[in-house]
């Protein structure tokens, strides 16, 4: 008859409990030695830190989404507005404003330019 794994684990975990480990007496002075310079040296207040001080301040996490979500919007709205928003602009400042950053791009689409 033969034992299962689980016997001889158990077998092998009860012999450990008997046997004590002998520690040498010097590696005990030495560790008992380290311990005790711990216990006397100073402790020092941790230093604050930015990041985690920053989401406690504004709210956490949820906090965050909301803030890069609405500077997304803004960005959003600042290039391409709704129609709504040129027409407000127009009536807060009396005429529309607008910039053409590139200019006229017909040239780019003409069909003797493209490669093909």
């Amino acid at each position: 008859m033969t034992k299962s794994d689980d016997d001889i684990i158990d077998a092998l975990f009860a012999q450990a409990r008997t046997q004590s480990p002998a520690v040498p007496d010097d590696l005990m002075a030495r560790v008992l030695a380290d311990a005790a310079d711990m216990l006397v040296q100073p402790v020092a207040a941790p230093k604050p830190r930015l990041w985690p001080t920053f989401l406690d301040l504004i709210g956490g996490w949820p906090s965050v989404g909301g803030l890069a979500m609405a500077g997304v919007a803004g960005i959003w709205v600042g290039i391409a507005p709704p129609a709504s928003v040129a027409t407000w602009t127009a009536d807060l400042i009396g005429s529309p404003v607008s910039i053409d950053l590139l200019g006229d791009t017909s040239d780019y689409f003409a069909e003797g330019l493209l490669d093909g």
